[in-house]
């Protein structure tokens, strides 16, 4: 593949309000649940979610799934997909974020996690990694109230990222684009006093917002694999309504993962001051009180396992005597979510105590 770097017509087209948006916006409002998290993301304060705009619903099986729109106050609207049984009220159901994966797919958001008609085949191969489903409508079809986010990058807030000719690029050029584009937007965030994993959290902050008037009552819950596990890490640091936590494909220690394994990880997982502080175990525990249940590959390329046995040794001493629960959850798979260990997530998620097998780390 060619080197990209330097044929973005634009760097920040749809997004030249940006900047002054970040001007204006300061961090992330309190109470934290874990202080400091929002000054060491540098997550901006999303603004109050106004109109949200729905199209008709689209029913595949038990579930509706509806596409939601809203602004965000800079560059393009934010997407969303509001998945619940179609014969329920999901404003009396458990609602749960779902946050989608990374994977170095910009162009698709939160389709990827959806069962819905027509979609292409290059995204049903995507998505073996995940069950080879629409695990966030198999979620939903369980009895909640599903939001699953575009997100800062993604789908519909994806970069109008063109070549200096301004032909619109195909799907395989843009995401070649897409990829190159990060390492230059990770500057731009940094030289504007935020990051990247901040801009992301802002996103997914004002979509659990969205959620909360949707859903009914009570806890969150957030889930995500790979880097959608980063973004619930992130959310349950920032966000006290965030109750349960579910985090698949994403935790090790981050000094384990130099020197082989740091170039494989997107701009989601770098943050400075992150692995000198509260590292990603940290992050994820946040204020010991909530819920929280990592899923581990052992033979994950992404992660050393001494890495991610460290991870889990770390959270287990975290949680221990706290008001909160940890589950550590191994499987000998790969870098994968797989239908066995979305359902043991499921159990957790909607509260059932006996998901998963605690670690035994520790």
């Amino acid at each position: 593949m060619p080197d990209l770097s330097g044929t973005f017509a634009d760097p920040i087209a749809g997004y030249h309000d940006w900047p002054a948006f970040l001007d204006g916006a300061g961090l992330a409002p309190g109470p934290e649940v874990l202080p400091g998290a929002a000054a060491l993301l540098g997550v901006p304060r999303p603004l109050p979610v106004g109109e949200v705009r729905r199209e008709r619903p689209v029913v595949v099986g038990r579930v509706a799934h509806t596409r939601l729109s809203w602004s965000v106050g800079f560059g393009p609207d934010m997407g969303a997909w509001l998945c619940h049984p179609v014969d329920a009220d999901p404003a009396r159901l458990p609602g749960v974020l779902y946050l989608p994966s990374h994977g170095g797919l910009k162009g698709v958001g939160a389709e990827r996690l959806l069962d819905l008609p027509d979609l292409p085949g290059w995204l049903l191969a995507y998505r073996r990694a995940e069950g080879g489903r629409g695990a966030a409508s198999a979620l939903a079809a369980r009895g909640a109230t599903v939001v699953v986010p575009d997100s800062f990058t993604w789908g519909a807030r994806r970069f109008d990222l063109r070549p200096p000719d301004g032909v619109r690029p195909d799907h395989a050029t843009f995401e070649a684009l897409a990829a190159a584009h990060e390492d230059v937007l990770a500057k731009y965030c940094l030289d504007l006093g935020t990051t990247y994993a901040g801009m992301v959290a802002h996103d997914d902050l004002s979509a659990l917002q969205v959620l909360r008037r949707l859903a009914g009552p009570g806890e969150i819950g957030v889930i995500g694999f790979s880097g959608g596990g980063g973004r619930a890490a992130a959310l349950g640091a920032l966000a006290p309504a965030v109750g349960t936590v579910v985090i698949a494909g994403m935790m090790s220690t981050l000094r384990s993962l130099v020197p082989a394994h740091t170039g494989r990880h997107s701009w989601l997982l770098h943050v400075p001051g992150l692995a000198s502080g509260h590292d990603l175990p940290g992050l994820a525990a946040a204020a010991r009180r909530h819920r929280l249940m990592v899923v581990y590959g052992e033979a994950d390329p992404l992660f050393p396992l001494g890495g991610m046995r460290a991870a889990d040794a770390a959270l287990v001493e975290a949680f221990r005597g706290a008001s909160g629960e940890y589950r550590g959850v191994w499987h000998p798979g790969g870098h994968e979510f797989g239908v066995a260990q979305q359902e043991a997530a499921f159990d957790f998620l909607l509260g059932r105590s006996d998901a998963g097998t605690p670690s035994s780390a520790g």
